[in-house]
């Protein structure tokens, strides 16, 4: 029986992935909002599971090394604590019955097997039911990114003919919490949707939003903002690309100056 998943869901990996995975399946699980990253390296994937405990980890085990040695790596996880609460499947394009069944009766692959051949639209849906099984979003609907260091990240508005402006805090395709101080509290509180600029670098937004949740933050207030659901896909896919473009730059960041994983999975088989 897995481990009981933690509150705020699991990241995702998928270790060395395909170009056809990486277009097919993991784009779309961002759209799904899934919290997925991609590693290019067997040699480097403990370096982030040692950190970011609770993970799900998808190997393709068409490249790199062969069956018996990823095999072996599999469970080289599994008998090392450290690696313990991490669940491991396997998604491939192309797997032999022979494969299929060494991957699919081993007790420590329990992510799920699977096995493409160029069907993405069957496979999606049922690594995704797979996923929530597996508590992949947790209580979280939406993945999210701070943004308190990124001060081209920030949200204007104009109420009663005044122009402000605030420093975003977080953001999701679903929401924005920003700072305010007191005040620009009244311009704020107790209003419906206001007309508002969200701005992400050099890229802008505008959209409808709507003040959710005010409370106090230090000496200044933190408002959460819903994003009207009328805004056009392209502005969403912009959010969605600034949430997982910063979330990889804090993804790499965590890891950096780790060693590599020199173990030899193919000695003693």
């Amino acid at each position: 029986m897995e481990q009981q998943a933690p509150a705020f869901g699991r990241k995702i990996f998928f270790l060395n992935p395909s170009f056809s995975v990486r277009t097919h399946i993991v784009s779309l699980l961002k759209v799904l909002e899934y919290e997925v990253y991609t590693i290019s390296d067997y040699r480097r994937a403990k370096g982030y599971l040692r950190i970011h405990h609770d993970a799900i980890l998808y190997i393709n085990t068409e490249t790199q090394m062969n069956i018996p040695s990823w095999k072996k790596y599999i469970n080289s996880l599994k008998n090392d604590d450290v690696f313990s609460s991490t669940i491991v499947g396997v998604i491939n394009e192309h797997l032999s019955p022979l494969e299929l069944k060494l991957l699919a009766e081993d007790p420590n692959i329990t992510g799920g097997v699977f096995h493409i051949e160029g069907q993405f639209k069957a496979v999606l849906p049922t690594l995704a039911r797979k996923l929530d099984e597996l508590g992949a979003k947790g209580r979280r609907q939406y993945v999210r990114t701070i943004c308190m260091t990124d001060q081209s990240a920030r949200f204007l508005w104009i109420q009663d003919g005044k122009m402000f402006t605030a420093q975003i805090v977080d953001i999701s395709t679903a929401s924005v919490a920003v700072l305010i101080t007191q005040k620009e509290l009244p311009y704020v509180q107790n209003r419906g949707e206001i007309f508002s600029t969200i701005q992400l670098g050099k890229k802008q937004i505008q959209t409808k939003a709507k003040p959710l949740v005010i409370k106090p933050s230090g000496n200044n207030f933190a408002a959460i903002f819903m994003i009207n659901d009328q805004t056009p896909q392209e502005s969403i896919q912009i959010i969605r690309d600034y949430v997982f473009e910063t979330l990889e730059l804090a993804m790499l960041k965590s890891v950096e100056g780790m060693s590599l994983d020199k173990t030899d999975y193919t000695a003693g088989r």
